[in-house]
């Protein structure tokens, strides 16, 4: 069944060591993937807030009452033709 010395661990070892490293390359590098996506996500909602800080700066979103933003209100009806028509 192999040898009684030893020998066999410290191959065993070594296939260990490099799965452990290799293991260990791998989560470092989803963790590095994982910090980039966030740096980029972060920077996109940065520059988001910036547009809306301007966007709101020249006027958008003005509350229309105490209650309701201005994304809230519907467009109204249009005015139908008058009864006597157009002359």
């Amino acid at each position: 069944m192999g040898c009684k010395n030893g020998t066999q661990l410290a191959y065993q070892r070594a296939a260990m060591k490099t799965l452990f490293t290799l293991a260990a390359l791998a989560g470092l590098g989803l963790g590095c993937r994982h910090f980039l996506i966030f740096l980029k996500e972060h920077e996109k909602n940065r520059i988001q807030e910036k547009r809306l800080e301007i966007w709101e700066g020249e006027g958008g979103a003005v509350p229309v009452a105490a209650t309701r933003t201005a994304a809230q209100v519907t467009p109204g009806k249009p005015s139908a033709a008058s009864p006597g028509g157009v002359r």
